[in-house]
C-alpha cells in the first residue's frame, strides 16, 4: 500500500513532557507516509513542535476529563470530517476516548502505553481501573507496550489477551549536541536531572542523597506543582549542591554534565533517560518499570534509599570511562529511531483497514 493514510495522534496534554516528545517525534517519521493529525487539549510545546506540517489540530480541553461526553462527540465528528484511518492513543485520557471513538466510527485504534497509570497510581480504584484497560483492549485495537516491564504488567496484572499486545520499546532520534561528551578525571561530578516535580518522581530522595554527598553537583531542569515545596525545601536546608533551573524547553545540553540521574516510584521507558543515553551519559536510575532495560549491566540501577545511590555514584566515579563508552553503542543497537522508523510504520500500515 503506497497511498498516504491519514493518523490521528491523540494525547491528552500538549506540555513538555516524555509522552509528549513520543508523539511528536511518531508524528515526524509518519509525515511522508500520512497525513498526520493531533487532538489535544490547548496549544502547547506539542503543537507548536508538530503545528507547521499537521494536516488538522483538535484543541477541547474537555479531555482533561475522564467523564466528557461532550468531548467523545467532538472527537467523533473531527474524526468523521477528516476521514481518520487510525488513531495512536496515548496517556489514560487519550486511551479511553481514542478507542471509544475508534469504535464508535468503526475504525482501528492503538493505545500506547507510557507506563500503567491504573496499576502504579490507581490506588483503591486499581481493580476497576484494571478492568476497563482489559475490556478497551479486548474490543478495540492493540496495545503497544514501550518496555518489556510494562508488556509482563498487561498481560500478567491486568490480564491483556497476548495476542492484542505487542511489545515496540521507545525509540527516540538521538539528541544533537555541538559538544563532545565530558570526560571525568576527579573531583566534583556534575550529575543531570530533567523531571516533572511531581509524583512520582523522588526529588525527595535526590535532595536527602545530594545533602550528605560533597562530591556532587546536581542541576535539576522541569516545572511542575511541587516545585515551589522542593525550591523551598533547598534554601531550608541550605543543600548549596542542588541547583534549580525550571524549565527549559527542548533541552540538549546534555554534554555539560558527566550522567544523568532519574529518580522515581515508577516508569514506563523514560524519555529523558534515553536522550542522556543517546548523548552517551552513564545514567543512574531507580530500578523500577523499564528502567533495568536502560542499563547494559545493573550497576548504576538503584533501589530508592540514599546508600544505593551513593553506592552507584562511588561506582561511577571509580570506573567513569568504562560507563561512559558504552552508552552510544547501546543506544544505537536499541533505541535509535533513525535505524528503527521502519518497525513503526509498518506497524500503523498493518492496522489499516482498506
Amino acid at each position: 500500500m503506497t497511498d498516504k493514510f491519514k493518523i490521528l495522534f491523540l494525547i491528552t496534554k500538549s506540555e513538555v513532557g516524555g509522552a509528549q516528545k513520543y508523539v511528536k517525534e511518531q508524528m515526524d517519521i509518519c509525515r511522508d507516509a500520512a497525513h498526520v493529525y493531533l487532538a489535544t487539549n490547548m496549544p502547547g510545546w506539542l503543537s507548536e513542535q508538530t503545528g507547521s506540517y499537521a494536516a488538522d489540530i483538535l484543541f477541547d480541553n474537555r479531555i482533561e476529563s475522564r467523564l466528557s461526553p461532550g468531548f467523545l462527540i467532538a472527537l467523533t465528528k473531527f474524526i468523521k470530517k477528516n476521514k481518520i484511518d487510525l488513531i495512536v492513543c496515548n496517556s489514560a485520557n487519550g486511551g479511553l476516548y481514542g478507542r471509544l471513538s475508534a469504535l464508535w466510527c468503526g475504525i482501528p485504534a492503538i493505545y500506547v502505553s507510557h507506563g500503567w497509570s491504573s496499576v502504579y497510581n490507581g490506588g483503591k480504584l486499581a481493580f476497576l481501573l484494571n478492568r476497563i484497560e482489559k475490556w478497551l483492549a479486548f474490543v478495540q485495537g492493540k496495545v503497544l507496550c514501550v518496555s518489556e516491564a510494562d508488556y509482563r504488567i498487561a498481560r500478567e496484572k491486568i490480564g491483556i489477551a497476548e495476542h492484542r499486545l505487542v511489545l515496540l520499546r521507545n525509540n527516540i532520534f538521538p539528541v544533537k549536541t555541538s559538544k563532545q561528551p565530558l570526560t571525568y578525571d576527579g573531583g566534583k561530578l556534575r550529575l543531570l536531572a530533567l523531571a516533572r516535580f511531581a509524583h512520582p518522581k523522588r526529588m525527595d530522595l535526590l535532595l536527602d542523597t545530594a545533602s550528605q554527598l560533597d562530591y556532587i553537583d546536581v542541576h535539576i531542569f522541569g516545572d511542575g506543582p511541587e516545585f515551589s515545596a522542593v525550591q523551598a525545601e533547598v534554601k531550608a536546608r541550605n543543600i548549596d549542591n542542588i541547583i534549580l533551573h525550571g524549565e527549559v524547553k527542548n533541552f540538549n545540553d546534555f554534554n555539560s554534565y558527566h550522567a544523568f540521574i532519574l529518580l522515581s516510584d515508577s516508569e514506563g521507558l523514560p524519555m529523558s533517560a534515553l536522550e542522556a543515553i543517546s548523548a552517551g551519559m552513564p545514567s543512574i536510575l531507580s530500578n523500577v518499570g523499564g528502567c533495568k532495560e536502560l542499563v547494559e549491566n545493573g550497576d548504576l540501577l538503584v533501589e530508592n534509599n540514599v546508600a544505593s545511590v551513593t553506592n552507584a555514584l562511588q561506582l561511577l566515579k571509580t570506573s567513569f570511562p568504562l560507563y561512559q563508552q558504552s552508552m552510544k553503542p547501546f543506544f544505537d543497537k536499541n533505541f535509535n529511531l533513525a535505524e528503527r522508523a521502519a518497525f513503526f510504520i509498518d506497524l500503523y500500515r498493518s492496522l489499516i483497514k482498506k
